[in-house]
């Protein structure tokens, strides 16, 4: 009898175990639905994505690629979220982010490459601080990015951003028509000299046979001016480095009047203050317009224009050249800094959690693969050495452009070795020589930012209002009059000073010095 009231204690025991454990299970679980959709109806996760403008035809919209679809199947099905992808257009990043954090509208995870923008964002309590989130939900990403790149997302002792990693440096690389200088007999230009003969000579003997539609040099709106206008600038201290705005740097206006003579010369781009969205830059390029250009060093390969410049131009090749040469003889130019853009979650998001954790998992070697590769047999195939190598099928393009937006935490292909990386990069074997020497070029002689410690408030005020006008003053200099040049400029220059510039550059001398003291 004792033996079966023992029995009977001993089940209602276990039995009250497991209905209690049952009860915390679903605890649990209800809990973890509201983090990540774990049970009942998917929740969703709303992530920023560039459109850069150049969907091919026939290729499904950019939220609803492979890569989307990819990300779904693997991350979000599990998790049960659902991913959205909402687009922002390149060319307008900063502004229309600013409208919808303004409206509580953003997307749960957002990015820009906007040090002011995020610094804004910072000072207004806009962002939501990370530290907490990362230490239970980012071990691996923690890990993939590391503590010196980490540093970099961190405002007064708190993680606001994520920094994305940066795998090539090289910022900007000048290109040429080497076929319309072999068809002249000329050599590439290796002196700012040089570099002006080649475009008269673009221009007078139109070696493209494009019926007088030659653009010897091919800019676009907001046009990326270094290396160019950087070899004008004059010797300068460190401070004025740091402190001095590009404008006010000693050379910048001869640099902008260098640009003027070439502009009235019918040297450069007609029409580039209207091509707000670089769509016609494109277009003349990729149709055997543009003789010479300076584009972001992986741009023409990555964004295809050298394939498809070929596919209408059979006989076309593109030469990475180093024409522009300053006061010591270097070719300096600016190359970027090992932080890439910064990822945000907004304070009004809802979804921190399952954002840190998609990026968690964005951080892991295999999916990174996938994100900056495809399917094997459709989009690349392995090369002898392994390295992945993108194909050149109709097919290959409708999936892969635009593929490395998606894998955000990267800035370039990442291998996870350093000599496997260098390979990835420049895989495509039809322009692998291209790709290995637009990167060397890229980086030769190259200037780093400055960068402060702390945030500029001048600049954070002000600077979607001189982002404006330094546009403003490109343009309406660069298409001038000659003889309107120097007073155009010296007083559209002391304009800018006056809206902010001069504030903007006072603080950043003083905490130079400040950072100089430590």
């Amino acid at each position: 009898m004792r033996n079966r009231k023992s029995l009977i204690r001993t089940m209602n025991s276990s039995l009250a175990a497991i209905l209690l454990a049952g009860m915390l299970t679903a605890c649990s679980s209800s809990d973890g639905a509201k983090e990540s959709g774990a049970k009942g109806e998917p929740v969703t996760l709303k992530v920023e994505l560039f459109d850069r403008g150049n969907t091919p035809p026939g290729a499904p919209p950019l939220t609803e690629s492979y890569f989307v679809k990819y990300m779904q199947e693997k991350f979000g099905d599990p998790n049960n979220i659902k991913l959205q992808f909402v687009t922002v257009p390149r060319t307008e990043e900063v502004p229309k982010l600013n409208v919808l954090m303004s409206a509580n509208e953003a997307p749960d995870i957002i990015f820009t490459y906007s040090d002011p923008a995020v610094q804004n964002w910072v000072k207004q309590g806009g962002l939501t601080e990370l530290s907490d989130l990362l230490n239970q939900h980012g071990a691996n990403l923690k890990k993939y990015l590391g503590d010196k790149l980490l540093s970099y997302g961190n405002f007064d002792g708190k993680q606001y951003t994520i920094p994305a990693k940066r795998i090539i440096i090289a910022s900007s690389t000048p290109i040429i028509r080497k076929d319309w200088l072999d068809k002249l007999g000329m050599k590439p230009p290796a002196t700012t000299d040089e570099f002006y003969a080649v475009l008269k000579a673009f221009k007078e003997k139109d070696p493209g046979n494009t019926g007088g539609k030659v653009i010897p040099y091919g800019i676009r709106y907001n046009n990326n001016l270094d290396p160019l206008v950087r070899t004008f600038w004059k010797k300068m201290t460190e401070e004025e480095y740091y402190s001095l705005p590009d404008l006010m740097k000693p050379g910048n206006k001869e640099g902008y009047k260098f640009l003027n003579k070439l502009y009235n010369e019918g040297l450069i781009s007609p029409d580039f203050a209207l091509d707000k969205d670089g769509k016609k830059f494109q277009a003349d390029l990729v149709n055997g317009l543009i003789g010479f250009a300076i584009t972001n060093t992986n741009e023409p390969v990555y964004q295809s224009y050298y394939s498809t410049l070929q596919k209408n131009v059979p006989s076309a090749t593109l030469l990475p050249v180093d024409p522009f040469t300053n006061y010591e003889g270097k070719h300096v130019k600016q190359i970027y800094h090992p932080l890439s853009a910064h990822l945000m979650i907004p304070k009004a998001s809802k979804r921190s959690v399952e954002a840190i954790k998609f990026l968690n998992w964005m951080s892991d070697y295999k999916v990174i693969f996938d994100l900056q590769n495809g399917t094997e047999g459709v989009t690349y195939k392995k090369g002898d050495d392994g390295i992945p190598v993108i194909m050149n099928s109709d097919e290959a393009k409708k999936v892969m452009y635009n593929y490395l937006d998606y894998s955000m935490l990267i800035n370039g292909k990442d291998m996870g070795d350093q000599e496997k990386t260098l390979k990835a990069n420049a895989a495509d074997p039809k322009y692998k020589d291209f790709t290995m020497n637009s990167i060397k070029v890229g980086d030769q002689d190259g200037q780093l930012p400055a960068r402060f410690d702390r945030p500029i408030e001048a600049q954070i005020k002000y600077n979607q209002t001189l982002g404006d006008k330094a546009i403003e003053i490109f343009v309406k200099t660069v298409t001038a009059k000659p003889a309107d040049f120097d007073k155009l400029y010296d007083d559209m220059v002391a304009e800018y000073m006056k809206t902010g510039g001069k504030e903007v550059m006072d603080e950043q001398k003083k905490v130079y010095q400040e950072m100089k003291k430590k």
